[in-house]
């Protein structure tokens, strides 16, 4: 199995890709876990995740665009529906400095950032020049007098909006209809529905023959993608873990059990959670279509899925901002993959937890 089992293009042209995490610590952040999981089991009521944010750089041309910006600092500033859950303490994203001071505390010159493209919900586009372009696709909503939208005016204010249509783009990668951004096979923006129509996912060439996904807000757990049977075969779990979860994992609520009533991985042929039926997602059953599309990415050895919101991510990747283009020979992708199914992850939220 390779990329080319993705009908991804050959391509010697890369990107650097850079991640930061923009809110101060993910336990810090409150989001009701049921507007986004399911299922939900007592004690793991909230969802503290990290938020991340990507700058990414074409090797050849140095041209940089943002994949995502994390949220701003003013969050009961933005669109009503965010602003009246922050001020009712059902939502909390604590960011002590937003992705634009991050960038220039490494250095990046935000001026040289020509785009964003993942504009989707209340982003900190406030400390950026007005010179990036906000591209997003095509039938996303942006009416901010709708009050169900999650944008607001500030986000967009003297700012191009580059909406992009797929509806006749003959470029089809994992089964998601694709745009070429820099026009040379280095990075791809996916059209990938069901969080929000018009909600874009990224593929970034690190090496002529690796990928990165950045998955946005498509999927916000990897339980949401495994186990599944290519996964048990591609990338089999750790043998110490078959035991830990026998006794971690509880069996009533995430079933069938073994023969001694305990949960059995290896027989565990489908993702431990399912999206919410009601929440976040504007499309369910077009949001499940997506993720199991991701799922194909996911099993690929030459592609590290990274989710926007992956509590297990630091685990194993820390301190932030880190590089990920050799993700593939610092073996980041095996070290991950099983990591949220360990009971000292933050990942993990498989059994009842006792909240003293």
């Amino acid at each position: 199995m390779s990329f080319h089992d993705l009908a991804i293009p050959a391509s010697l042209s890369t990107v650097s890709v850079t991640v930061f995490n923009v809110v101060d610590e993910p336990n810090t952040v409150i989001v009701p876990a049921s507007v986004f999981l399911s299922p939900v089991l007592p004690g793991r009521e909230n969802l503290g995740f990290p938020v991340f944010a990507f700058l990414i750089e074409n090797t050849s041309t140095k041209q940089r665009v943002m994949f995502d910006l994390g949220p701003r600092k003013d969050l009961e500033n933005t669109a009503p529906v965010i602003a009246e859950a922050v001020k009712a303490g059902v939502v909390s994203m604590p960011v002590s400095r937003d992705i634009g001071e991050q960038l220039q505390d490494v250095g990046v010159d935000l001026q040289s950032i020509s785009a964003h493209a993942h504009f989707a919900t209340p982003i900190s586009t406030t400390s950026f020049p007005p010179s990036i372009d906000l591209v997003f696709g095509q039938d996303m909503a942006t009416d901010t007098s709708d009050p169900k939208t999650q944008l607001h005016d500030s986000d967009m204010a003297g700012r191009k909006l580059v909406p992009l249509s797929f509806a006749n783009s003959e470029l089809e990668l994992g089964g998601f209809k694709s745009h070429d951004f820099f026009g040379d096979g280095s990075l791809y923006l996916l059209d990938v529905p069901g969080h929000l129509d018009g909600h874009i996912c990224a593929l970034a060439r690190v090496t002529p023959t690796s990928f990165v996904f950045l998955a946005g807000d498509a999927c916000f757990h990897p339980g949401l993608l495994r186990p599944t049977p290519e996964l048990h075969q591609h990338f089999p779990y750790p043998s110490e873990l078959l035991a830990a979860t026998r006794r971690s994992i509880s069996a009533t609520h995430f079933p069938p059990p073994d023969l001694a009533g305990e949960f059995d991985l290896a027989t565990r042929t489908t993702p431990l959670l399912d999206i919410a039926e009601t929440g976040y997602f504007e499309d369910p059953p077009l949001a499940r279509k997506a993720i199991q599309k991701i799922r194909a990415f996911d099993i690929n050895p030459d592609v590290f899925v990274v989710l926007g919101h992956d509590e297990s991510f630091m685990s194993v990747i820390n301190p932030l901002p880190a590089t990920l283009d050799e993700w593939k020979t610092k073996g980041w992708k095996e070290r991950l993959i099983w990591a949220f199914l360990d009971e000292t992850n933050p990942a993990f939220r498989f059994n009842v937890k006792v909240v003293p």
